[in-house]
């Protein structure tokens, strides 16, 4: 092995919380983070949970992955997706097609969160492979034999999907359901209202959001942040919040954040890079490293001897530019 891939998988390895699912393939899924983890038990142990975090955390992907995990042990009918329809900056016009249609592009970072576990809803049957020694005949039977159980069970589990657009979402009553909300920082006070109060019996519902990433218009509060605050000691509400400490999605995200939502600290945090300093600053659970993007190389001459940051190092680094984030939301 490698110094990089150990280093990569001691880095990788830093933290592995509950197994959440198992991709199509057989691939654990675990809770990256201790984030991840408290919103994992969090959801486990309440019927109503936000969330709120910057983006790269992987909070919607955690609930959607839990959701299908009930379905699945027969906990839950059906996972209910619902996203409010509210652009960045930018409109899409008209949109032709069914209603599944029109929302799929406002809800398809929910579908990838399934598509990794149970296969795209529109993805081509792979060819099955056939023994070779049976007759053509044979071969025949066995591919659409094998084809048409592929295509049931991918079937029967959309059927269990139900994407519900919040403006269409009131009057009804959710029971027995796994219900994610996307990018909830992006509803009023009224319309958080109504969708909490469609919870039925024998539901839960994670809602998701990222205070920071409001689209609402100035001086429109949004509904996330304003039931956050209301709802605080209701029992079987629970609470998560997520920091940059808590991003997997890539290396540089933490860093942009930062940039975007406290420059001065961001700048007071920067420091003249040495040999290693890029690993302790960038890394981010989760994330494996190509074979050139670390150097972690003893013999350099321009290294004089300097060792690797230890693990203490690295998380006291990660506390570091989580304060400073922590810092932003509180200012």
């Amino acid at each position: 092995m490698s110094k990089v891939t150990a280093k990569a998988e001691e880095f990788d390895t830093a933290f592995r919380g509950t197994e959440i699912i198992r991709t199509r393939k057989g691939n654990p899924i675990y809770a990256r983070t201790q984030g991840q983890q408290d919103l994992v038990d969090a959801i486990s142990k309440n019927d109503i949970v936000f969330v709120n975090g910057p983006s790269g955390t992987g909070k919607t992907a955690v609930a959607t992955w839990i959701g299908i995990a009930g379905i699945d042990a027969g906990q839950f009918d059906r996972l209910v997706l619902t996203r409010p329809v509210v652009t960045s900056g930018e409109e899409l016009g008209f949109l032709p097609g069914t209603m599944d249609e029109k929302v799929a592009p406002y809800m398809q970072p929910l579908y990838d969160a399934i598509s990794l576990i149970k296969g795209g809803r529109d993805e081509r049957l792979v060819e099955p492979d056939i023994p070779q020694l049976l007759t053509a005949k044979e071969k025949k039977r066995m591919r659409a034999r094998r084809e048409e159980e592929d295509a049931r069970e991918k079937k029967d589990f959309y059927d269990l999907v139900q994407v519900c657009p919040l403006a269409y979402i009131r009057g009804s009553t959710l029971a027995n359901s796994f219900i994610v909300c996307d990018e909830f920082q992006n509803v009023t006070v009224s319309q958080m209202k109504t969708m909490l109060t469609r919870l039925g019996r024998n539901s839960k519902m994670v809602i998701c959001g990222d205070a920071e990433q409001c689209d609402l218009p100035s001086r429109t509060p949004s509904g996330f942040t304003h039931a956050i605050e209301l709802l605080k000691g209701v029992k079987r509400i629970g609470f998560v919040e997520l920091g940059v400490e808590d991003i997997v999605r890539h290396r540089l995200i933490k860093d942009i954040i930062l940039r975007y939502e406290r420059p001065e600290a961001a700048r007071a945090i920067s420091r003249e890079e040495e040999a290693f300093d890029y690993v302790k600053r960038t890394h981010t659970p989760g994330w494996l490293p190509e074979e050139d993007g670390y150097d972690f190389s003893e013999v350099d001459d321009d290294l004089d001897g300097a060792e690797g940051p230890t693990q203490d190092e690295i998380n006291a680094d990660n506390e570091e530019f989580a304060r400073e984030w922590r810092k932003t939301r509180a200012g």
